[in-house]
């Protein structure tokens, strides 16, 4: 550990210390270069400063102070100053960490931060920030004193989204010497041969088990090598002695199988042995007796466990005990809580019955982990913080605020505003039961105690005869009939002064996913999940722009999340034109888009003026230069006038 904590410490030194800059090449989204680093070594302190102080609680201080007041580069020497004095000091080493995060220099935040976790391993703070970190870019050499704190990362519940780390804590995995032997072995026609060094080694990965456990994987190499491995042990499955380092990699091949909707390619030899590795399972039971545990983990990475009528009869030893609870347990929870979330009105409208089917077929999101926020925010720094340009500043004196979460799916909006919001009450409605019911039993599990399910068409929400302080609805208006109608439905619902949070698709940024979507309809594709499984395949095969556009997307790694892509029932997307006709015509002000930091840093430097973030004809200009700029939805508040 000291080995490692020394490692990060050196190559900030290299930076904040010896005024050396280094080619940050590790991060494919950040170039950094001399001339962009050397600001933030040059000074305007004078050297004499240094002599006022006496120790290093001193410095620290007056760091803080230009920190407050955006001197970033004095704040820096200040604190570099602090941490000579007193090497371990944490605070000093996790404000350098989040003013460099500010500047767009990941690279050395990231090393910043694992210094911190390195010295005090609960600061919950430092892994929030290097998971922000981490997730601008991925890594290009090995850091194998960055593994210990990515590790804990992923271990601890309730920290970080695994989803959006995902492809950089892969492309860290990657990096590794024994994985790069083994994706190159992957192709090669005797893999059989090297198959138990294979999964030895696999198992030997302690972050991609972990990550296996928790979100889709969003690589196609280690994905293809998975597929492999898992059909080597369905084939010789009889053979398979109950190993240990088997026994882990078949939990998290089941695990992650679970998680992706059983997304990988499954051949005719395998359905068959699959039959009659069925058939066994089910003879054992009707014997008296339980499967081998390699038996059941096998057929749970092919299939949904809690789908057979023995299901309830697995006893599987402890060490399996999160298999018996995410494949089965959950299940039958989620169906006692379906019958318990009342429901506001019965669906009539045709492309909401058509959008709860799909949604009762493949819920969305699906998820494991989220961040919850430990100490949340009254509704007035929500404001503050999400710099929000306001018409009535009223809202500001709200203490208690009441929230509508129109389209709520699976609970991860929900829980993650629950969370943020000091003293709030919420109600989440969406059309899909199975979907509020993975979200109520997450929302137990989590104690949140906020929070009111109901099934319930946007349509209809004006039955509720109550309006709110604040309506978030993020992707659902774009898959209504009439996006317009379910707007002003929502606008309706909204106290006088009240705010709002809407996300819509754009036009510009989805253009590979209406190309996607056209091929899908001119060869009659069906939303069998045979079907878009089978689609998916063959687009890794193609070669089109988009086809290479869509295999960047997270979204390409779980069924679910691939339909709601590419396969939804109903899509509309719009312009910022569009946004800035609608708002003027329900009668609402524009507060603000919520964009990354990084895009947002673009946009001021070429936008200086103080109202330019709230103007959305500078926003048009610069999503056309940028069409980009909205890849995942326009997310951005309004206010009702």
């Amino acid at each position: 550990m000291a080995l490692l904590l020394q490692f990060s410490k050196n190559i900030l030194n290299e930076f904040l210390m010896d005024d050396l800059v280094k080619d940050a090449s590790m991060l494919k989204e950040e170039s950094l270069t001399k001339n962009d680093e050397i600001g933030i070594i040059k000074s305007n302190s004078n050297k004499n400063d240094f002599q006022k102080f006496n120790s290093a609680e001193a410095y620290y201080n007056k760091a803080i102070e230009f920190q407050k007041n955006k001197n970033l580069n004095d704040a820096i020497k200040f604190f570099k100053k602090a941490i000579s004095l007193r090497p371990e000091y944490v605070d000093a080493y996790f404000n350098i960490g989040r003013i460099l995060y500010s500047m767009g220099k990941y690279y050395y935040a990231i090393e910043t931060f694992n210094v911190v976790i390195s010295l005090e391993p609960e600061n919950f703070d430092a892994y929030h920030y290097l998971a922000i970190s981490i997730q601008k870019g991925s890594f290009k050499e090995t850091k194998p004193h960055l593994h210990s704190s990515m590790l804990k990362l992923l271990q601890k519940p309730n920290l970080v989204n695994p989803n959006n780390i995902s492809r950089a804590v892969i492309s860290l995995i990657k990096t590794d010497p024994t994985i790069k032997d083994l994706l190159l072995l992957k192709d090669n026609s005797n893999i059989d041969d090297h198959i138990i060094k294979i999964i030895t080694n696999l198992s030997n990965q302690k972050m991609l088990t972990e990550l296996m456990s928790l979100t889709p994987l969003v690589d196609l190499d280690i994905e293809n090598l998975l597929t492999k491995v898992r059909s080597f042990i369905l084939i010789n499955i009889d053979k398979i002695q109950n190993i240990p380092t088997i026994l882990d990699i078949q939990k998290a091949l089941a695990l992650q199988c679970f998680i992706n909707e059983y997304l990988y390619k499954e051949h005719n030899l395998e359905t068959k042995a699959l039959e009659e590795l069925e058939q066994s399972i089910k003879l054992s039971f009707s014997k008296g007796n339980q499967p081998k545990p390699s038996f059941i983990l096998c057929l749970a990475s092919y299939r949904p466990l809690h789908l057979y009528n023995w299901s309830k009869l697995i006893s599987l030893p402890n060490q399996f005990e999160k298999i018996s609870k995410t494949l089965i347990k959950d299940f039958f929870i989620e169906k006692k809580l379906s019958s318990e979330i009342p429901v506001l009105k019965e669906v009539f409208d045709k492309v909401s019955f058509d959008v709860r089917k799909q949604y009762e077929e493949n819920p969305y999101p699906k998820w494991t982990n989220i961040r919850l926020n430990s100490l949340p925010f009254t509704l007035a720094e929500v404001i503050e913080n999400s710099n929000l340009k306001l018409i009535n500043k009223d809202i500001n004196m709200i203490t208690s605020p009441d929230i509508l979460i129109a389209g709520c799916g699976t609970g991860k909006h929900s829980i993650d505003i629950a969370s943020n919001y000091k003293n709030s009450k919420i109600l989440a409605v969406d059309l899909s039961l199975r979907s509020l019911s993975y979200a109520k039993r997450k929302t137990q599990e989590l104690n949140i105690n906020n929070i009111r399910y109901m099934q319930a068409d946007i349509l209809d929400l004006e039955k509720l005869g109550k309006q709110f302080d604040i309506i978030e609805c993020g992707g659902v208006l774009h898959h209504m009939k009439n996006p317009m109608a379910g707007w002003q439905v929502l606008k309706n619902c909204l106290k006088p002064g009240g705010l709002m949070k809407i996300g819509l698709y754009s036009e510009l940024a989805r253009e590979y996913v209406v190309k996607t979507r056209n091929e899908i309809s001119e060869k009659k594709i069906g939303t069998t999940n045979f079907e878009i499984k089978s689609f998916r395949n063959s687009v890794t095969k193609l070669s089109k722009s988009h086809h290479h556009d869509l295999i960047k997307i997270v979204d390409f790694y779980d069924l679910s999340s691939f339909r709601d892509l590419v396969f939804h029932a109903q899509e509309h997307r719009f312009t910022i034109k569009q946004i800035r006709d609608h708002l003027f015509k329900l009668g609402l002000s524009f507060c603000g888009f919520i964009v990354d930091d990084e895009i947002k840093r673009r946009f001021i430097i070429q936008n200086k003026n103080l109202n330019d973030e709230y103007d959305l004809e500078k926003w048009r200009f610069f999503e056309e230069a940028n069409p980009n700029t909205f890849s995942a939805m326009y997310q951005f508040w309004c206010q009702k006038i």
